[in-house]
């Protein structure tokens, strides 16, 4: 067999054939054109400077079987400068479950790619973080840099999990799968709603999305101020831009929307969704904080009638998101546990670059997030700061 490597800039007909391959593997969405686009032009170097392209296309005889969208980084330890290649259009929120690499070619793309990244590329190291334990490719990428004579696994460790629905193929099959508590719950706060008004799922369309979205953030961000923090669009900087692009460019395909339930005229909750294939991503939602609704589990009630929709739309997986909550996993979630996975070249110095990097980040992360992020700077007022860029470049 006859496997080469290019970048995409050397391979213009591959831009066609990837979105076929990505259709075909059931990869990601943030791995499409449209979501690489809008990432690159919140989070590439505008974001970090020495952020670079370095998306390879992987061939087997001329034809296509991964096209893997990487960028290099170099960050500067002092005087010590290190580079990373890591997998643009994600960040440590996005768990990656399906890479797009044809079936039964990983080992031998990832034979190909990683010393590419080392030796041609110059790259100390490589992440392929945050990817889920549910990786159709985390076992082949395992075996290839076990088997490697110029790579090295640096860190493989879990700390954090994701939560995957797995759907049955009709709403009343869910509903019948939840516990008699949590279906008789969501009947009485239904009954509860009712009786003051008509309660109604809508879901925006293109000419309706952007309204939807400054309804969403002014909700979600007000859900979080109640609890004493900012919500992620005070915490991530550049996010209602970013999510505003993705929602412009992939709503008239119906891949993005944001997913209301009305009582009447009152906005009860939000979800901001994206769809690849069978497969939705609910990241990020929001609910009203009204007191009226203080004994009705609007997040519950929402989850459950916006199930019967994607069920109706024909979805059959919901990433719900990084994070463990007890709702999602009541009404059928699963916590799967997400990798941090890093790989450096083999040789001495670079593997000594690597290590300081990771001591680095560690620290960084103990520090700044854990102890001042989370603790010390709600209690004393600034807890709706954005992120350090710092920091989110960290997380690999």
């Amino acid at each position: 067999m006859n496997y080469t490597v290019t970048s995409l800039t050397e391979d213009v007909k591959s831009e066609l054939e990837s979105a076929a391959l990505i259709d075909q593997t059931g990869a990601e969405i943030y791995f499409t054109d449209a979501w690489l686009a809008a990432w690159w032009k919140h989070y590439g170097k505008s974001f970090a400077p020495s952020r670079q392209s370095a998306t390879l296309v992987v061939r087997n005889s001329g034809k296509i079987i991964a096209v893997l969208p990487f960028y290099t980084e170099r960050f500067w330890l002092g005087p010590i400068p290190v580079r990373l290649a890591r997998l643009a259009g994600v960040d440590p929120n996005f768990a990656i479950l399906n890479l797009p690499v044809a079936e039964g070619n990983a080992a031998t793309v990832f034979e190909a790619v990683l010393p590419h990244l080392t030796t041609t590329l110059k790259c100390d190291a490589i992440s392929f973080s945050p990817i889920s334990e549910r990786s159709a490719q985390l076992t082949a990428l395992r075996s290839a840099v076990a088997a490697s004579t110029e790579v090295v696994l640096c860190r493989d460790r879990s700390q954090r999990h994701h939560t995957l629905m797995d759907l049955p193929e009709t709403f009343e099959k869910f509903f019948a799968s939840l516990s008699k508590s949590r279906r008789r719950e969501h009947n009485r706060d239904v009954k509860r709603l009712t009786e003051m008004d008509s309660l109604e799922t809508r879901e925006s369309t293109s000419e309706t999305v952007q309204a939807a979205m400054c309804r969403f953030v002014a909700q979600h961000t007000t859900q979080w101020e109640t609890k004493g923090k900012g919500g992620h669009f005070a915490d991530w900087p550049q996010a209602e831009a970013f999510y505003r692009d993705l929602l412009e460019h992939l709503s008239p395909t119906g891949q993005a929307g944001l997913d209301e339930l009305w009582l009447g005229k009152t906005l009860l909750s939000s979800q901001l969704r994206y769809s690849q294939g069978t497969k939705a991503y609910w990241w990020l939602n929001a609910r009203s904080t009204a007191p009226e609704f203080a004994k009705i589990g609007l997040g519950r009630v929402g989850l459950v009638e916006r199930i019967g929709d994607l069920l109706r739309a024909g979805i059959r997986t919901i990433d719900a998101g990084a994070g463990d909550y007890e709702y999602k996993l009541a009404y059928g979630g699963e916590l799967v546990p997400i990798h941090d996975l890093l790989i450096s070249r083999r040789s001495p110095l670079a593997r000594g670059r690597v290590k300081m990097l990771m001591i680095w980040a560690d620290v960084l992360h103990l520090l700044y997030y854990r102890l001042w992020f989370l603790k010390i700077a709600p209690k004393f007022g600034f807890g709706s700061r954005p992120l350090w860029r710092a920091w989110i470049r960290s997380r690999f």
